[in-house]
C-alpha cells in the first residue's frame, strides 16, 4: 500500500519537478503582447499630443491626463498640477506654427503604469520663430479603465 501512494505521489510530482504542466491550460497573452500593445498605444497618443498642439494647443494633452496629474516644463521652477495646467492653456489653445519631430528613447511597462522617454526637436516656436531646441522627455501613464492617461511629466533642454 505504501509503494502504491508513493508511486502515485511520484506521478504527481515528476512532472511538476520537469517543468511540465498537470494539464493543458489555453495560452495567456505573453508580456511581450501587452508590452508592445501599451507601447504603440501611448506613443500614438504621444505624437497625437504634438500635432494636437499646431491645431488646437493643449486640447487633446488636457483629454489625456489623469486628475492626479503633476508635470514639470522646462523652464519652471517647480512642478504644478493639472488645475495650474488648464489655468496656463488658455494662453496656447489656438493654431501655431510650431514645427517638432520626436524619437522614442525608451519605454517601459509594469501592470497599469508606463514610463516613456522620448526627445524632440523643436524648429520653430508656436509663434512662428525658427530655434533649434531639442529635449529629453520622460512621461508617466497609468491605465484607468480601458484609457491610458498621463499622470507625470518632466521635460528638460538636452544638453
Amino acid at each position: 500500500m505504501f509503494h502504491h501512494r508513493l508511486a502515485a505521489t511520484l506521478a504527481l510530482l515528476l512532472p511538476l519537478l520537469a517543468g511540465a504542466p498537470l494539464h493543458a491550460q489555453a495560452p495567456a497573452a505573453t508580456p511581450d503582447t501587452a508590452f508592445v500593445a501599451a507601447r504603440d498605444a501611448i506613443w500614438a497618443k504621444e505624437k497625437k499630443i504634438y500635432e494636437g498642439r499646431a491645431e488646437a494647443g493643449l486640447t487633446y494633452y488636457l483629454a489625456n491626463t489623469s486628475d492626479r496629474y503633476v508635470g514639470w516644463p522646462p523652464g519652471q521652477a517647480k512642478p504644478s498640477n493639472l488645475e495650474t495646467l488648464r489655468k496656463n492653456s488658455a494662453a496656447v489653445n489656438r493654431k501655431n506654427s510650431e514645427k517638432l519631430e520626436l524619437s522614442l528613447t525608451d519605454f517601459t511597462l509594469r501592470d497599469s503604469t508606463a514610463v516613456i522617454y522620448y526627445q524632440t526637436h523643436r524648429t520653430v516656436r508656436p509663434d512662428g520663430t525658427r530655434v533649434d531646441e531639442r529635449f529629453d522627455t520622460i512621461h508617466v501613464w497609468v491605465r484607468e479603465g480601458d484609457d491610458w492617461k498621463l499622470i507625470g511629466a518632466m521635460a528638460r533642454p538636452r544638453p
